[in-house]
């Protein structure tokens, strides 16, 4: 009796998934396919979506390939992190004598002797890869069947942050039927937009999209976290939902540490934003991650000791392709070949920006100035 595996976090179920598990039907020919979504992959942490909905997507999406299908909720049974050797383990006690095959990712395939027990896996599994585009075949001492053909190189990660910066269901990547439950059930920071959308007026809305985005792009080059680069360029002006007396109140209401308070307060509360909009992001949305939060409270004058995603934010807010001066082009061009270049010529702008119109410079971005003029003397 020949079985047919495929783990994974499913969140969400991308066409690539379905196109790899739609192959493999074909060439294992398996007389039963087993769907089981991970409750908690060894390598990664826990994802937030609920088990439930995830499950909801697997069988939205792999439902109508074949009647074969078990959908099932072992790993969640099981509680905790699962390794796939246990998996091989479950099905040979439910089916006698079976025929495992192994149905992974040639991501996941050069991977595959660092997982828990690889010997087991080895000795009582098929592995099935499915080969993206780009891959190149190393050799594999274990038994093993490439699918045909190649795959497109998608990834749930890039989803989620495709639809956490735009607020839209990447159509290219995602099914109708795995769009209706993310839609349904608000996945993957659509509620986000809904705030934004009620609280901010449109064009800041736009410019909080458009931030998003180019975050994404500069987080490729710059080798940051594609989901922290977007959540911080989302949710960093918040904040500006609020006038400045309203953001004076809410600050000191909330207790929010500001620098320079009181001079901000008198000469210009209106920078008051970042610090709110940092406090936002971790009680109103519940961000955890410390560097998100801090590139948040940065991104208007920034700070001596500025991490790469943070500096990715400040020079993103100031030259997404919203801002319609001519030196946001030259910004935007040099973020992509050098973000330190960028940085420099950012704060130079912000600073004779503020001079121009006259207002108070907070002595936070003369001290970035200065720190960044030192470094490169």
């Amino acid at each position: 009796m020949k079985i047919l595996v495929f783990g994974g976090s499913f969140d969400p179920v991308h066409k690539g998934h379905i196109a790899m598990f739609k192959k493999a039907l074909q060439v294992v020919k398996p007389d039963v396919a087993h769907i089981v979504p991970a409750y908690h992959s060894p390598f990664k942490d826990k994802s937030p979506t609920p088990f439930k909905l995830r499950m909801q997507m697997a069988k939205a999406a792999f439902g109508p390939l074949s009647k074969k299908i078990v959908f099932d909720d072992y790993e969640l049974k099981c509680g905790g992190k699962t390794y796939s050797y246990q998996l091989v383990k479950y099905l040979q006690q439910r089916y006698e004598n079976a025929e495992i095959y192994l149905l992974v990712g040639t991501d996941c395939l050069n991977d595959l002797h660092k997982w828990k027990n690889p010997q087991y896996i080895f000795k009582n599994a098929v592995v099935v890869a499915g080969k993206r585009r780009g891959y190149t075949e190393n050799k594999a001492d274990f038994k093993h069947i490439f699918l045909p053909g190649s795959f497109p190189k998608m990834s749930s990660t890039r989803a989620r942050a495709h639809i956490l910066a735009s607020g839209a269901i990447p159509e290219d990547k995602i099914t109708p039927a795995v769009a209706e439950v993310i839609v349904k059930n608000d996945l993957y920071g659509l509620q986000v937009h809904r705030w934004l959308k009620e609280h901010l007026k449109p064009n800041r809305y736009l410019h909080s999209v458009n931030v998003a985005e180019l975050c994404a792009l500069l987080s490729d080059i710059y080798e940051v976290p594609i989901e922290k680069a977007v959540q911080a360029g989302i949710l960093h002006d918040t904040g500006k939902a609020l006038s400045g007396p309203e953001l004076i109140d809410f600050c000191k209401k909330h207790r929010i540490k500001v620098p320079y308070f009181e001079d901000m307060c008198r000469c210009e509360p209106l920078l008051l934003h970042s610090y709110v909009s940092a406090w936002l992001a971790k009680h109103e949305f519940a961000v955890k991650d410390k560097e998100v939060l801090l590139a948040i409270s940065e991104h208007t004058l920034g700070s001596l000791q500025m991490s790469t995603l943070s500096k990715i934010l400040f020079v993103a807010d100031i030259s997404s392709k919203d801002r319609k001066y001519k030196d946001a082009f030259v910004i935007r061009t040099l973020a992509v070949q050098d973000l330190e270049k960028a940085l420099l010529y950012a704060a130079n702008r912000k600073l004779w920006f503020t001079i121009d119109s006259q207002k108070w410079l907070c002595p936070v971005g003369i001290e970035l100035w200065n720190h960044l003029v030192k470094c490169t003397a």
